[in-house]
């Protein structure tokens, strides 16, 4: 079985991924770690059961809230903002920056470190077939109503992309007519 953190990051490191993530997350308010944890669920474990969905995302949202959002909060004001302040040396500025961006990674591998606890998981891994894309798709909708999501036409080429991406053996036109059903 794959661990969640080793899928996290070679499904992000995918051609289009990374701009797909972070547009869900900035343009909608999706949770990265979440999405993520929606097709690695999927794919070893099927369909949330509520008492997994509910831990999860509300772990994660405090989670988010409390540690993960205000380094990115910070780290972000000071690439735009802070580190361009009258009198600020801004070498030291952006080395400070990137020490931000270092511990908001650390926040992040916990939290999945800590989501991936919750589940029981198949130790062997399922093979990518129909069960496993329904599974994934649903639990990304399900994840999307959770938080409020819009999942109009672009978040869907989103989400295509993590999927395509998170299970490699599934074709593109596939995982869209399952994200339009």
């Amino acid at each position: 079985m794959e661990r969640f953190w080793d899928f996290s990051v070679r499904t992000y490191r995918s051609d289009g991924v990374p701009e797909a993530c972070l547009s869900a997350q900035n343009d909608y308010g999706a949770d990265v770690n979440m999405l993520l944890y929606c097709c690695w669920v999927g794919v070893h474990a099927g369909r949330f059961d509520p008492a997994l969905f509910d831990r999860a995302t509300r772990f994660s949202e405090c989670w988010s809230d409390g540690v993960v959002g205000p380094l990115r909060s910070a780290r972000t004001w000071m690439k735009h903002a802070g580190c361009n302040a009258e009198n600020m040396p801004t070498a030291a500025c952006m080395s400070l920056r990137e020490d931000i961006k270092h511990v908001e990674f650390a926040a992040e591998k916990m939290q999945e470190e800590v989501l991936e606890s919750f589940a029981e998981v198949s130790r062997t891994g399922k093979a990518p077939d129909a069960r496993v894309l329904a599974a994934v798709v649903a639990n990304l909708m399900q994840y999307s109503v959770h938080a409020g999501l819009a999942v109009d036409a672009d978040l869907r080429q989103k989400y295509a992309a993590i999927v395509c991406a998170a299970v490699p053996a599934l074709e593109r036109q596939t995982v869209a007519r399952a994200l339009r059903a």
